[in-house]
């Protein structure tokens, strides 16, 4: 099993933008609008589209729904 090291500053810059990755999906999910107090990140604008496409299709599958 590989352990990342995130006191290499590679490793730390990588889990910053994941972060705000992940940040940008879940305010596009939950949300449906993004937070104001991000306005500069490319990779939470990128998560916060790609939320919005899978909201779209859980809603378009009924992904949760009681009758599927």
């Amino acid at each position: 099993m590989n352990v990342i090291d995130i006191t290499k500053p590679l490793e730390k810059k990588r889990a910053t933008y994941l972060t705000f990755y992940k940040d940008g999906i879940f305010d596009g999910i939950l949300n449906q609008k993004p937070d104001p107090r991000i306005t500069s990140s490319a990779y939470y604008k990128k998560g916060f589209d790609d939320g919005l496409k899978l909201l779209e299709l859980i809603k378009e599958y009924k992904i949760g729904d009681d009758n599927v």
